[in-house]
């Protein structure tokens, strides 16, 4: 780049000296600008389309809390919908006197989030389709759902769709509302730009 910018340059000062004042002016002028043109970054700096879409990019807080009759608790901390997926923030504290399940039989999709109307599968881990937690232990993680949930003023948290409800149950079911405001729909932070 700098090889060019000194040729463009030197060429500029060549004609100057063989054609006279008034193309010396023009040269000087086309080899300034040229010079502004390749080293400014001329990247749009307003918000890409997806901050424009869809808000901020931090994660709406939340407090929402359900206690299962094992001893289990899981709290949801936050939600985050980006262009591509759904990111619900939990806590899981396992009171029950055995590993839980939060993903029981994975291969049926049974957590899930609901809006309106549309199911939203979650993805999980390669290594823990299952999302097992040890009896004793407090667990906070992202959930991620696959797709980016459309904006409601409802939606709903279903984990272990089948699951069990008893003081027993190695695979709880949870359904918890989510108090969601828009603030919920923010970008992921990323510096995507948009010349719209």
């Amino acid at each position: 780049m700098k090889a060019r910018l000194l040729l463009a340059a030197t060429a500029s000062l060549t004609l100057a000296a063989c054609n006279g004042g008034d193309q010396d002016k023009a040269a000087n002028a086309e080899s300034t600008a040229t010079s502004r043109n390749e080293a400014a970054d001329l990247t749009p700096e307003e918000a890409g389309i997806f901050d424009k879409l869809l808000g901020g990019g931090q994660p709406m807080k939340l407090s929402a809390e359900q206690q299962h009759p094992n001893g289990g608790v899981l709290k949801i901390n936050s939600v985050q919908v980006k262009p591509t997926e759904t990111v619900v923030n939990m806590t899981y504290v396992n009171g029950h006197t055995r590993e839980v399940q939060l993903n029981w039989t994975a291969n049926n999709k049974r957590t899930y989030l609901l809006a309106d109307n549309r199911k939203f599968f979650l993805s999980p881990p390669v290594t823990d389709e299952r999302v097992k937690i040890q009896s004793g232990a407090t667990v906070t993680g992202d959930l991620v759902f696959i797709g980016a949930v459309p904006q409601t003023n409802r939606l709903q948290l279903v984990v272990n769709e089948d699951g069990g409800t008893s003081d027993w149950s190695y695979n709880p079911k949870y359904v918890l509302d989510l108090p969601v405001t828009s603030a919920a729909w923010s970008d992921d932070g990323s510096k995507k730009k948009s010349a719209a």
